[in-house]
């Protein structure tokens, strides 16, 4: 049974991706936090490095999908069978986005405090989703685990909601973007098939979406924002993915061609390139209207554009260093962060979720504490990623997995 084909520079792109969204994370509530570790305010044309931590994350998962869904196709997964897995992945991360985006809502009234709803939920999430067989477990966890959740879904309130369930989706929350971007890219990738070109002009295509719903063009597309921002999460964010997925393909067809993987570097440098010059055109007209602006808080193609230059190009440096040249003498401790970038997202909230609780039975927070001051902030910004990414490491190697 073939399985994708393990790239490293992808693990090690991503595990710095999820270490620097750790710490710019934490930094956010830090005293005197510089500017360039902030997002831009959201009517700013302009980005920091903290704006491309999200699209970055878009862009390598979309890198993943053509290796992925293709090794499923070879190893004679039936298209139905691939559909089932696209679709159920993409329900899973909305479902937990949601989640997570009504744990920042609850009511501090509430009969589970906020704080301990949050661990709670995680918790069940972790049963109900882990591999099955790992450290013994089975359906009984996973039973265990869709009761607690059922459980806090009714108990959970809101401010100014009513009703027996009040669980909103006051967005989709990262996770949720992060699903709804998957499901058009892979979508794409499964109808076009194995050709760049189409690829491409479906990249496109979304683009000129999110731009005419920025631009209030289309009536309809401004009718179903309540519902889902189409503009955003599935044209500009869909499109970032996808684009991933195209340079993704052209790895994949290089490799599977038996070529030197040498021979990838100067295109994936011009495909960093391509997108660079395409975000700075798009960029030029923003006198003409705010939609050519860049913006991560309005999911703008300038802004997408660029990410996506700057994302290559990492991964591009990256791939010539490990894949190419074999320099392997990464930390380990970013390799374990790429592999493990959706259950380190779930666990950061937990471990804050845990220190609020420990606080409100002391009386305060020690963690919030430390970051009155910027020295001891970045020391305690780095010591949380630090311990993020180990206890995703220490889970994985007992054999706790979630499968999303």
């Amino acid at each position: 049974m073939e399985r994708p084909p393990h790239i490293v520079s992808l693990d090690l792109v991503r595990g710095l991706d999820v270490w620097l969204m750790l710490f710019v994370n934490e930094m956010a509530g830090v005293t005197d936090t510089p500017a360039f570790l902030r997002h831009m305010p959201g009517g700013a044309d302009g980005m920091t490095i903290t704006d491309v931590v999200f699209p970055a994350f878009l862009f390598i998962t979309g890198m993943a999908v053509p290796l992925a869904l293709g090794a499923r196709r070879v190893r004679g997964d039936s298209r139905a069978a691939v559909w089932r897995h696209v679709l159920g992945r993409t329900a899973v991360l909305v479902f937990l986005g949601v989640l997570m985006i009504n744990a920042e809502h609850a009511s501090a009234s509430a009969v589970v405090p906020p704080a301990l709803w949050n661990v709670l939920m995680t918790a069940a999430v972790v049963l109900v989703f882990a591999e099955p067989g790992a450290e013994g477990r089975g359906g009984g966890w996973r039973w265990s685990g869709l009761v607690l959740l059922a459980l806090l879904i009714l108990v959970y309130r809101a401010d100014g909601v009513s009703g027996w369930i009040q669980i909103r989706p006051y967005w989709w929350g990262i996770l949720g973007l992060i699903g709804w971007a998957y499901l058009v890219a892979a979508s794409a990738y499964l109808l076009a098939g194995e050709r760049p070109a189409v690829l491409v002009g479906v990249v496109a295509l979304l683009y000129l979406v999110a731009l005419a719903d920025e631009a209030n063009a289309i009536g309809v597309l401004r009718a179903i924002r309540p519902v889902v921002h189409v503009g955003r999460a599935l044209g500009a964010h869909g499109a970032l993915v996808l684009s991933g997925a195209v340079l993704g393909l052209a790895l994949r067809r290089h490799r599977a061609e038996a070529r030197p993987a040498a021979g990838f570097v100067i295109p994936a440098l011009g495909f960093a390139l391509a997108c660079a010059v395409a975000g700075g055109l798009v960029h030029a007209l923003h006198d003409v209207h705010p939609a050519f602006e860049i913006s991560k808080i309005r999911a703008t193609a300038a802004w997408c554009l660029l990410s996506a230059a700057w994302t290559a190009l990492a991964w591009t440096a990256t791939y010539a260093s490990v894949d190419v040249a074999g320099h392997g003498r990464w930390p380990r401790a970013i390799a374990t962060a790429g592999e493990n970038a959706l259950v380190i997202y779930l666990l950061a909230p937990l471990l804050l979720s845990v220190f609020e609780v420990i606080g409100v039975g002391l009386g305060w927070n020690p963690y919030e504490s430390l970051g009155r001051s910027l020295a001891v902030g970045v020391v305690r910004s780095v010591v949380f990623a630090w311990v993020v990414v180990r206890l995703s490491g220490w889970m994985r190697a007992r054999g706790l997995r979630l499968r999303l």
